[in-house]
Formats: C-alpha cells, sequence, structure tokens
C-alpha cells in the first residue's frame, strides 16, 4: 500500500525543485526526504526526478503523478488545518454514554442544545463506566455515584418512585385510602391494570414494601415492556391503567397531560450522575452539560 507520507513529499519536492527545501517545508531531514522519494519511485516503478547541478528536475512520469496528487494532498492539508485549530469541529464533538431507559426521559429533548456534533452510545452502566475511564466516552449518565482514578463524579439527582396512572384514574381517591385504609387501597390498586418494564416487577415490589410494609404485592402486570419510557408511552395510550414509574421519567408524560402522577411518601431509589473523563473532558464543556441536565428537573 503506497504511504501517504510519500507523495506528501514527493508533492514538496516537485514544488520546490529541491530536496533540501523540501525537508525545511516538512521538517524531516534531507536524508529522510531523499529515502521517501526512493520509495515511492520503487514502489511504482518509474523514475520521478533527475538530479542536477542545482536541486531536481522531474521526469513526465514525476508530472503526471503531480497532475493525479496534488488536489488530494492540498485537500489533506486543508483538513490537517482544520484539525488542528482550537476551534475545531472534531475537536468539539461530544461523546456522551447513557441507557436507553435514561436517554429518551432526559437527554432527547436536550441533545440539539449540547452543540453541533454529539455522539449518543447506548450501553450497561460497566460499559459506560469502562469507556470514560478509557477515554473513549467524555462523559456517561449512569445510576450510581462513583470515583475512579481516571474520572469525576458529578450527583445530578436523587430519582424516587412515584405511583402512574391514566387520566381516567382517581389518583387522589387512592392516595386517600393509602392514608385511611391500607388494605381497601390494595383492593382498589389491584382492580386496574398495571404496566411494569420488568417481569420481576422491582419498581412494584419496592413501593409495595414501603407503603404497606409487605414483601409481596397482590397483583401481577398485565403488560411488560422492557424499557422504562416505553412502558409509560404504552400506559399514556391505554386506560384504567397503573404504573411505578421514577420520577425523572415520568415527569415529561405529566407534563404534557398524558398521564398523572400522585406522590405518596417519598421513595428514595437512586441516585443519577454524570461522570466525566479528567483528561480528555473540557472543564467548559462539563459546566455547559450540567447546568443543561440539571435544568428543569421539578
Amino acid at each position: 500500500m503506497i504511504n501517504l507520507e510519500w507523495l506528501r513529499t514527493f508533492r514538496a519536492v516537485y514544488r520546490t525543485k529541491s530536496l533540501s527545501a523540501a525537508s525545511e517545508i516538512l521538517n524531516i531531514s534531507q536524508p529522510t526526504v531523499s529515502q521517501q522519494i526512493r520509495a515511492l519511485e520503487t514502489y511504482l516503478q518509474q523514475k520521478l526526478f533527475t538530479r542536477k547541478s542545482k536541486g531536481v528536475l522531474e521526469t513526465d512520469e514525476g508530472k503526471i503523478l503531480n497532475t493525479l496528487v496534488s488536489g488530494l494532498i492540498e485537500e489533506l492539508e486543508e483538513v490537517e488545518n482544520q484539525i488542528s485549530q482550537k476551534n475545531s469541529k472534531i475537536k468539539t464533538i461530544i461523546t456522551i454514554g447513557i441507557s436507553s431507559h435514561l436517554y429518551k426521559s432526559l437527554l432527547c429533548h436536550k441533545i440539539l442544545e449540547l452543540g453541533e456534533f454529539v455522539h449518543v452510545k447506548f450501553g450497561t452502566k460497566q460499559e459506560l463506566i469502562s469507556d470514560v475511564e478509557k477515554g473513549l466516552l467524555l462523559y456517561a449518565m449512569i445510576p450510581e455515584e462513583i470515583n475512579t482514578f481516571d474520572t469525576i463524579c458529578y450527583p445530578l439527582e436523587e430519582q424516587e418512585l412515584v405511583l402512574v396512572s391514566t387520566p381516567d384514574v382517581e389518583l387522589n381517591t387512592i392516595g386517600s385510602l393509602i392514608k385511611k385504609s391500607p388494605s381497601q387501597a390494595q383492593k382498589k390498586l389491584a382492580s386496574h391494570k398495571w404496566y411494569a418494564h420488568d417481569a420481576a416487577s422491582g419498581y412494584i415490589k419496592l413501593f409495595w414494601l414501603t407503603i404497606f410494609n409487605k414483601k409481596r404485592p397482590n397483583i401481577v402486570p398485565n403488560y411488560i415492556i422492557p424499557n422504562e419510557f416505553e412502558v409509560l408511552n404504552q400506559l399514556a395510550n391505554g386506560e384504567n391503567g397503573l404504573s411505578i414509574a421514577l420520577k425523572s421519567v415520568a415527569r415529561s408524560f405529566v407534563k404534557k397531560g398524558l398521564l398523572k402522577m400522585y406522590k405518596l411518601d417519598k421513595i428514595p431509589f437512586r441516585k443519577l450522575s454524570l461522570i466525566v473523563n479528567k483528561k480528555k473532558a473540557p472543564k467548559e464543556l462539563t459546566t455547559k452539560l450540567l447546568t443543561l441536565l440539571n435544568r428543569n428537573k421539578k
């Protein structure tokens, strides 16, 4: 395979008609220039220059090669100049990892405000932490507070579980029953259709344990959809439905009037954090991202 540095060196020699002048332009030694020209001639099996008392003169084959590569080399040099600039678009690419569950509820409606170039990666918590540590990602949003040698952790918010329903459900009535008659409240809750994002019903079990002090709820989810956002999206299209969801995920549906949310006793679930690569993430970009993510959390 042809080496692009050979072509860059060829172009410099062609323009200056001198090996020494080309070496000064390229900031390499003259023997290196001669070596690269010989390597290119060997690869092409053509003589590209003939030596003169002062400098070199291109052969016909050299003229043809120059016509073929001059545009390419100029374009490569322009790309190189753009990359080296402080405001290079390549240098301002924001790479951020997040779970598919959190993306739709916390990031998708803010992504256009982050910048012109934003690359999002979905992954598990451990995958995202590893990618930030290795510098493959600048940032990751994860449901845990963690600090490592190569990362900094910024707490975003404490996520809590809430009772969510379709607009036709009388949540205030259910809330009153929970406070006055827990047994009646459980019967009332069991009379509705339930939505969950996993077969184990982890959120529902935690809700039941906290509110009713019972490890096993007397309900079985009717619909199980393996995505926290899509569960609520489906619930919003149904009737007589209930779900236990993260407040941060339910927030957008409630604001649009698609679902109702009843806040009972606070059920802390987990803390959401932004982890940042210490060396690669620019401070001003991190500040902008934190401001954006902490906005409109109520």
